[in-house]
């Protein structure tokens, strides 16, 4: 396959029927190297000599509306990957190194893949614990983790549940990963001034019931966001955080004041993404998952509604091996306790488990 244009396509067609998330063009000594994120791991797709790196990087950068030009400089764009089943949105990123500009391409198919709660997932009394939270009037629900453990999708299954047409439901994100029919979406754009606070600040003049913040990414926007979860506002984001304690105390570190905490935060979702063994009938010798011995993956949860017998954890500014010791006396079931069930389950292994493993948790 000689052609640039036609050798593109198809890497973007593989990646696609591969089910990746990304891809990353890397350019080395003697030549590119195309890796695919699948199930959460980077694998070696192909490699090109050195002769096809500029052509690549630049018929790349015209589809998403780039500088050409530019090659010191990182730089953001986009562009929709058509088939005759599906489109795709893809986000480009560049990145100058020593050898070169180096891509990655985000893949964000266009239909939704989860549309209630149950399909994440979840069990059922996690599924209950939600749904009581989601269909309160006001209050704060934050949902943790990594970056890659699903906490948007997370997100987006519970405003699928709650978006109905006597509500006005807003949401601010970066980027805005899938529509969502009845949501009314924002594109955070922090060079043109559009943060995730200036965005919040201007929603709640738009007589919001429901708002998602993309990511709780500093004090300001935390403040805004627990303020408004205060005032009759229903309040979805992210934190990065291990789990529900340390979510805990990260937003206690960010400078937001305990009675803010107390009085608005009404729930904590905490959850990781899990690989699933494949149904390999000959392992070694499986097309299905490239002999990997896994395919897709499963999201773990932790669910973890705040009563008022944790306010004294939080006023006090406990730690968080503290608040999850009270927790498990209490029989809360812990995200690592879920991870194992997974493998007792024959759902995952013993290797996925430790690779996912809550570290200094438990």
């Amino acid at each position: 396959m000689n052609d640039v244009s036609s050798y593109l396509s198809y890497v973007l067609e593989e990646a696609v029927n591969q089910r990746a998330s990304d891809i990353h063009l890397e350019p080395i000594p003697d030549g590119l190297q195309i890796r695919l994120r699948i199930d959460g791991l980077l694998i070696h797709f192909d490699q090109k000599e050195e002769a096809w790196g500029l052509p690549m990087i630049s018929k790349l950068k015209l589809l998403a509306g780039l500088d050409i030009g530019e090659r010191r400089l990182p730089q953001d764009g986009g562009f929709v990957y058509a088939t005759e089943t599906q489109e795709t949105d893809i986000r480009l990123s560049t990145l100058p190194t020593i050898h070169g500009e180096k891509l990655v391409l985000r893949l964000l198919s266009k239909r939704f893949p989860y549309q209630s709660l149950p399909l994440l997932g979840l069990d059922d009394v996690q599924c209950h614990e939600i749904r009581k939270l989601i269909h309160q009037s006001q209050g704060m629900i934050l949902v943790t983790g990594p970056t890659g453990s699903g906490k948007t999708t997370t997100l987006y299954a519970m405003l699928q549940e709650i978006r109905r047409h006597e509500r006005n439901v807003i949401a601010l994100e970066d980027p805005v990963e899938y529509h969502v029919q009845g949501v009314n979406q924002v594109q955070v754009n922090t060079r043109a001034g559009l943060s995730f606070s200036t965005g919040l600040r201007a929603s709640l003049r738009q007589d919001p019931d429901v708002i998602l913040v993309g990511e709780i990414r500093d004090q300001e926007t935390a403040e805004i966001a627990f303020r408004a979860a205060l005032t009759g506002h229903l309040v979805l984001s992210t934190l990065h955080a291990k789990d529900s304690a340390s979510a805990i105390t990260r937003l206690l570190d960010m400078g937001v004041e305990p009675y803010l905490i107390t009085s608005a935060l009404t729930g904590l979702i905490a959850q990781r993404l899990i690989r699933k063994l494949c149904t390999c009938a000959m392992p070694g010798n499986c097309t299905r998952c490239k002999n990997t011995g896994y395919f897709g993956r499963q999201a773990v949860f932790e669910v973890l509604r705040i009563l008022d017998d944790l306010h004294p954890y939080i006023i006090q500014k406990t730690a968080a091996s503290q608040i999850r010791a009270y927790l498990r006396s209490k029989g809360f079931c812990t995200l690592n306790m879920k991870l194992k069930e997974k493998v007792r389950q024959g759902i995952t292994t013993i290797s996925e488990f430790q690779r996912v493993l809550v570290a200094d948790v438990e």
